[in-house]
């Protein structure tokens, strides 16, 4: 007999996964991991957007810098920031207003005891 398989676990603390797919791709991402979070959010950025964003955020380039290194304009250079911000930010409110509460762990489902 075929073992139907399920992207995830079924947990009711769960419930957030199956009315917001797209922010469940993977079995590890955990709601509550800022990193995780940010992590995620970077990468559904556009990629030019996001070159432009991880040059300027984690490689510290200025905007001249960067748009000689993209081939880009300064300006064009300094609307994909702001739109990376501002698509980073939409992506974390998402995030944040669709994550279920913490679970307390007394009330587990499973405990590991």
């Amino acid at each position: 007999m075929a073992r139907l398989s399920r992207p995830w676990p079924l947990v009711v603390s769960q419930w957030w996964r199956w009315r917001h797919p797209d922010l469940w791709r993977g079995r590890v991402f955990d709601p509550h991991n800022a990193q995780q979070v940010i992590s995620y959010a970077v990468l559904r950025l556009r990629r030019k957007t996001r070159d432009v964003f991880l040059l300027n955020r984690i490689e510290a380039f200025d905007y001249a810098l960067i748009a000689r290194h993209l081939g880009l304009s300064i300006d064009d250079v300094q609307a994909r920031l702001a739109d990376a911000l501002c698509e980073l930010s939409r992506t974390v409110d998402l995030i944040e207003r669709a994550r279920p509460k913490p679970i307390n762990p007394s009330k587990a489902e499973h405990p590991d005891v």
